[in-house]
């Protein structure tokens, strides 16, 4: 998403369950719903099954609605984002008492751990860590998934475009702001080999390629 970061606030690591560790994909649904007016993307939604692809809706307030994108999540990403929604002692406390807190966005989040019975939290600032650090890694899967769109964009209809957009997100994998690179393997492929672009948009393509490869590996 153009002109558009979130801060990704990393969560410290910490034993996982047995089933993680032998790198079983966690068993849970996830639904996220996001608002807040302002942003190019000021309503969207995820959803991560118990099995099988993630989905993402959000029409922009400008440009085309790309629909439902569907996309892969790492078997390291869905552990680790279910261990700290699974420390969160589900999900409460979930506002905070804090008053007069600023539009940080409203989060609508509905939680299916593996026992089947769901938890549901809404909030605009919450003082539960684990649920702050897991909505926080949401916030930067969509990030990236946002700006995978608007590459595909401007690799069809901007390509001189391209380079500051790649800049800025090769920035924020480098500076851990963006989750879950391979979600947008694809794009990325079409980039690195596309010779009729700049070489260092190709160039960067191909490096968020590898990086992807990390994340894909790494344990959480």
């Amino acid at each position: 998403m153009k002109g558009v970061a979130f801060l990704l606030l990393c969560a410290s690591a910490t034993a996982l369950p047995v089933a993680h560790a032998q790198g079983e994909p966690t068993a849970y649904r996830l639904v996220v719903t996001y608002d807040r007016p302002g942003l190019q993307v000021p309503h969207w939604q995820l959803t991560l099954p118990q099995r099988g692809a993630v989905t993402y809706t959000g029409k922009p307030d400008k440009g085309v609605d790309p629909g439902e994108v569907a996309f892969h999540v790492s078997d390291a990403g869905r552990a680790k984002l279910g261990s700290m929604l699974d420390r969160s002692k589900g999900m409460q406390p979930c506002e905070t008492k804090t008053k007069h807190l600023a539009n940080m966005g409203q989060k609508d989040v509905a939680y299916t751990p593996s026992n089947g019975t769901e938890v549901h939290c809404t909030f605009n600032y919450t003082d539960n860590k684990p649920l702050s650090d897991a909505l926080e890694y949401v916030l930067s899967m969509v990030s990236t998934v946002q700006a995978g769109l608007e590459l595909e964009r401007l690799h069809r209809y901007d390509r001189l475009g391209l380079d500051p957009v790649m800049v800025r997100l090769a920035d924020d994998a480098k500076a851990g702001h963006a989750a879950e690179i391979g979600a947008i393997r694809p794009t990325l492929e079409s980039l690195a080999g596309d010779e009729a672009l700049l070489d260092r948009v190709r160039s960067r393509a191909a490096q968020l390629l590898q990086l992807a490869a990390q994340q894909d590996a790494v344990n959480p």
